[in-house]
């Protein structure tokens, strides 16, 4: 099972009518005895707030040219201080060329009294988020335990291919949410639902030249992000809606959906796109610099693949911005030194291509982007694009966008399932898994009488994980990074006598040798000394502290942890207790730990910790064992050596 048997695809708007039950929001500033007088929520008696109600509407509407108006209404009632910072509004929308705008914005506050304080425009303010984004802030004064906080806002755009999507869900419970859509009948859109259970509320109306339909579910839970997700809207019961056709009376169909191939095509010859790497005018600066350095026809494939990639990241720095188009032309990011994903990605591609290779695009939509649609060809689910290069009967994914990344391997935030390969030629989805992350710690130390432990060390990264190291080693001390990534329990550490190996050749494992000095690393009491002999894991404690998960659990990358340290005991002393051993392994060979600790001669003590986890995703009745999988990790590297003093 994956994550996408959990999405219901739902189609056209305009079928036929089901009402389920009927459920009415209330107007604005009426506000009931009720809910005035409610101190607690009684379905959640933890909640510090809850969402009385949350009323959208989506209507497109004929003003000369088409308009998208979306309108919201939310009712927030607050029962803790823990909840005062919902007094502090933040609505987005996409605020580039104009694309949207926000009208009539009104706030209030309603006392536990019943009194209405209107929010001043004073405390309104207009900040921009990113270069595409901006946001209309708003401070609440005066909130206090009981009150209700109560706003609306009105969204315009020009924008029909999507609509706005509908949360149900939200950080906070919800009593009561909908969403009514008003369509002309002969725009076509398709519905795409991931909902928890049967709309409460599901009623179609043709009133005028609109076809209405009204959507409501209510008594949902709070849903709260937790560690190794995509993004919570993935999660979050929600609709969307994209345009399929256009049917205007006495004129032939207009189809806003095809299929694969028809969209690769139009890709190929979209001049944001397709263009820029299919005619050599946009990227002739980069080739004169980059064609003396290669050899085709001599140099080996994977050869010319690393040198291309090294030129676009040392040619180009990526501005940490997510897209799939180019802005100008790629030669215009080489010259000015810094470029979008796509900028970078599609230079790969084009250069590749100029070079003999068979590289075409592939598009994917980032892990906080959310999840994509393989079934239904629209552009918009993507927002950034890697570099395909085809090799026999597949192919391996190139990322320009970190520097210290190896061919085969993207950033973590490119790693969401699957990507599709822009090819009109043969079009097609292929998964996508990143490589393995390893580390593998291996010491010899000597424990002092004093509790000191000292010796030499040796960890050998790779994938994801090495990666980050080369990005701090690249602009910081050796003595720095290790302090702040080794044996970070132990404050008092010092290093000498460090050796970095493959530093800068990325297909390799990063190599890193030193010796350590650890003061008063074990706790000497009369004649017993306590040593945790763990110094260093990925683990130090479980990442899962919530007893129950309602959505799948998605690491970036599967893991490997190795570690291995032959401990010299001091003079004198011999083991009086040992660690007891353990071993667990996931269902379906999902991962496996296995810990060992035990007298290799008589002054020598071995201890062994490995952890594998080849499995990305686990879904949600997987995890209260993947809970006690983690558990066990953490507490293997918290468990204490005995020794004791012969008398």
């Amino acid at each position: 099972m994956n994550r996408k048997s959990l999405l219901t695809l739902v189609f056209i708007l305009s079928l036929g009518t089901t009402v389920f039950s009927q459920n009415e929001a209330e107007k604005w500033g009426k506000i009931s005895a009720a809910d005035l007088a409610m101190t607690v929520y009684p379905e959640d008696s933890t909640a510090a707030a809850v969402i009385l109600q949350d009323v959208g509407q989506v209507e497109l509407r004929a003003l000369g040219k088409y308009l998208v108006n979306f309108k919201q209404h939310r009712r927030i009632k607050v029962f803790d201080v823990k909840a005062f910072t919902e007094g502090n509004l933040l609505i987005p929308y996409y605020s580039i060329d104009g694309l949207e705008k926000i009208v009539d914005l009104d706030v209030q506050l309603i006392l536990p009294n019943g009194e209405k304080q209107k929010v001043k425009s004073d405390n309104v303010f207009t900040e921009k988020l990113s270069k595409y984004r901006s946001a209309k802030k708003v401070f609440i004064p005066n909130l206090q335990k009981g009150c209700i906080i109560e706003y609306r806002f009105e969204l315009s755009t020009e924008t029909v291919q999507v609509l706005h999507d509908w949360y149900f869900q939200d950080d906070l419970p919800v009593r009561w949410s909908e969403v009514t859509v008003h369509i002309p009948p002969f725009f076509n859109y398709m519905l795409l639902t991931n909902i928890p259970r049967t709309f409460e509320v599901q009623e179609t109306k043709n009133v005028a030249e609109y076809t209405s339909t009204r959507y409501g579910l209510g008594h949902l839970p709070a849903i709260r992000k937790e560690p190794f997700i995509t993004t919570l809207d993935d999660y979050r019961a929600h609709i969307g809606f994209q345009l399929q056709t256009v049917n205007f009376p006495g004129q032939e169909q207009q189809k806003f959906m095809t299929n694969w191939g028809e969209l690769a095509i139009e890709m190929e010859k979209w001049s944001g796109f397709g263009d820029q790497y299919k005619h050599d005018r946009n990227f002739n600066d980069m080739w004169k610099v980059l064609a003396p350095q290669l050899k085709p026809g001599v140099d080996p494939a994977d050869t010319i693949a690393q040198r291309v990639l090294r030129f676009v990241t040392e040619n180009i720095t990526w501005n940490e911005e997510h897209t799939y188009y180019v802005e100008g032309t790629l030669d215009d990011a080489f010259n000015r030194k810094t470029g979008n994903s796509a900028e970078l990605n599609l230079a790969l591609v084009a250069l590749l291509r100029k070079a003999g290779l068979n590289a075409v695009p592939m598009l994917i939509s980032t892990r906080s982007n959310g999840q994509m649609f393989d079934k239904y060809p629209f552009r918009d689910q993507f927002n950034s694009v890697l570099a395909y290069l085809r090799k026999g009967d597949g192919g391996v994914v190139l990322d320009a966008t970190n520097p210290y990344l190896p061919v085969g391997q993207a950033e973590d935030q490119h790693y969401n399932q699957a990507g599709w390969v822009v090819d009109s030629k043969s079009p097609l989805w292929e998964k996508l898994q990143a490589p393995d992350a390893t580390e593998a710690w291996f010491g010899q130390m000597q424990l002092q009488e004093s509790g000191e432990l000292s010796g030499r060390f040796t960890i050998n990264i790779n994938g994801a994980l090495a990666a980050d190291w080369r990005a701090e080693l690249s602009h910081r001390s050796e003595r720095e990074v290790l302090k702040e990534n080794f044996a970070t329990s132990y404050p008092e550490i010092t290093f000498d006598s460090i050796t970095i190996t493959s530093r800068t050749n990325f297909d390799k494992p990063l190599q890193i040798k030193f010796f350590c000095r650890i003061p008063n690393a074990a706790n000497v009491v009369n004649d017993f000394i306590y040593c945790r002999p763990v110094l260093d894991f990925f683990v130090h404690e479980s990442p899962f502290k919530s007893l129950q998960r309602s959505y799948p659990v998605d690491f970036p990358y599967p893991v490997k942890m190795n570690y291995v340290l032959n401990l010299q005991l001091p003079p004198g002393y011999d083991v009086e207790e040992l660690p007891e051993a353990a071993r667990i392994v996931l269902p379906n060979e999902g991962g496996k730990i296995s810990f060992s600790c035990a007298k290799s001669s008589p002054q020598l003590v071995q201890v062994r910790l490995t952890m594998n986890l080849s499995q990305a995703t686990f879904m949600p009745q997987e995890y209260a064992t993947l809970r006690k999988f983690f558990d066990l990790a953490a507490e293997k590297t918290q468990m204490q050596l005995v020794l004791k003093h012969g008398q």
